[in-house]
């Protein structure tokens, strides 16, 4: 009898320790300082927060630790933020990732329904104008409007095509904007004679058939969506292991990836962002020491 009543003694005691620990760790988890991700500017900085919730939610449940995403309003901004050790992680685009590659290490990069982890983009003319074009270069100097100066598949697709042929999207053409970003801008400009030719993902074209007025002259080249990267200044090396893995888990179904518009996060080759890292880089160089020419040229002329 005095055994069995030292037995069950023994039980409530390891089930009050246990929840004690259960208790305990839940306080702790709360009153840690969260593991802030920090999002690039092309995140609507009003919506990402809740929208981002769910995820924080997820990651805080598998990993143990306690995630905020917190959205940028400029490039600037988000890279100050980095370089001042304010963020453990980042999920940006690349030409924002750009400013912060060289302190970060990629981990994943969402798929998205339809388009994939990968975009591309395309060069637009006005409906029956492409058969008159033979060579690239004929388009220096020409009229051209781009998304934005963020866009992936319409901006740094159509950029880094261009550069193949030694041109420079930026300094070589009469670059305009979409007015408020929208692709359907970009074609319909074209398409009215607006400007000569347009920069729009290639995903409005599909099968090159011409739309409202408009029509392929090329597709240009294919570049990696967002990254989801470490911040390896003084960082956890092995927290930013347990998130990949967490990251790359989740079902496609779920509905916390419904709500960001992801299929899944699928693993991310430091190769491919490399590449536009390195474009980015050189195109830098070159537009610096082309910029400080031109004021020398002027003056000789």
């Amino acid at each position: 009898m005095r055994r069995a009543f030292t037995f069950i003694t023994v039980i409530v005691l390891a089930a009050a320790c246990a929840a004690t620990l259960s208790c305990r760790r839940s306080k702790d988890v709360s009153e840690m300082e969260p593991n802030v991700v920090l999002l690039g500017p092309t995140f609507d900085p009003a919506r990402a927060p809740k929208q981002f919730e769910p995820l924080a939610a997820y990651l805080q449940e598998k990993v143990g630790q306690p995630f905020e995403f917190r959205p940028t309003k400029s490039r600037e901004e988000f890279s100050t933020l980095v370089k001042d050790g304010k963020a453990a992680f980042v999920f940006a685009n690349p030409l924002d990732y750009f400013e912060v590659a060289d302190a970060c290490i990629v981990l994943v990069k969402p798929n998205y329904p339809g388009k994939g982890s990968m975009v591309q983009g395309s060069i637009i003319v006005r409906e029956g104008e492409a058969v008159k074009i033979r060579e690239v270069t004929e388009l220096k100097g020409s009229s051209i409007m781009i998304v934005s100066e963020s866009s992936l598949d319409g901006y740094l697709s159509q950029k880094m095509f261009f550069d193949r042929s030694g041109l420079d999207l930026d300094l070589d053409f009469d670059l305009r904007e979409s007015p408020d970003g929208r692709p359907e801008n970009v074609i319909a400009a074209v398409a009215a004679g607006e400007v000569e030719y347009g920069c729009v993902p290639a995903e409005f074209f599909p099968g090159r058939k011409p739309v409202k007025g408009a029509e392929v002259l090329t597709y240009s080249e294919k570049v990696p969506v967002e990254v989801f990267a470490f911040v390896e200044m003084g960082g956890d090396k092995m927290l930013g292991g347990k998130v990949r893995d967490v990251l790359k888990a989740i079902p496609k179904d779920d509905p916390v990836l419904k709500l960001l518009g992801i299929d899944s996060f699928i693993l991310a080759a430091p190769a491919e962002y490399g590449m536009v890292i390195n474009f980015l880089t050189q195109d830098k160089i070159e537009k610096a020491q082309r910029l400080s020419e031109a004021p020398a040229k002027a003056g000789t002329s």
